[in-house]
């Protein structure tokens, strides 16, 4: 499953995998700091927010019904209560910091920040193949022998 961020198109319009920053930088012999400048991964308060907000929820809606059921107390009290806001608080800052973190150093922010970080380092953003040395197309597309993908090379 791909979220709506995470598909490329190539410049014929072709639709693509992108290639992960991780396995990028392993298939190139890149280092991260390299191949990736500031605004091309994830925002870490973004991926906090949308990580862990719903966790925490969850976790906040779901805890006090797992103690009562445990428990066995039939009783029903309400569902805001100090306790209620401490579990809350814990699990937004432990899960979203954790999902934030790990977000913001292994995923791309958007396809476009994928296209344009891969194709100035000269790599195809689909596969992480050398695509900088070989010679483009009329239509101005270099072609990845690897996937076939095509896609503008800045000299």
């Amino acid at each position: 499953m791909m979220f709506a961020w995470q598909k490329l198109t190539d410049a014929r319009g072709k639709p693509r995998k992108p290639c992960q920053i991780r396995s990028a930088c392993k298939i190139s012999g890149y280092e991260k700091r390299f191949l990736i400048r500031r605004g091309d991964t994830t925002r870490f308060l973004v991926a906090f927010c949308v990580t862990g907000i719903p966790f925490a929820v969850l976790m906040a809606i779901l805890m006090p019904m797992l103690m009562r059921f445990a428990i066995g107390s039939s009783g029903s009290s309400s569902l805001l209560t100090y306790q209620t806001l401490r579990v809350f608080v814990f699990h937004l800052v432990t899960f979203g910091g954790i999902m934030g973190g790990f977000l913001t150093l292994y995923d791309w922010r958007n396809a476009s920040s994928a296209i344009r970080a891969m194709t100035r380092a000269g790599l195809c953003p689909s596969c992480a193949y050398k695509i900088d040395e070989l010679v483009p197309e009329p239509d101005g597309c270099t072609v990845c022998p690897e996937c076939g993908a095509a896609w503008k090379v800045a000299s």
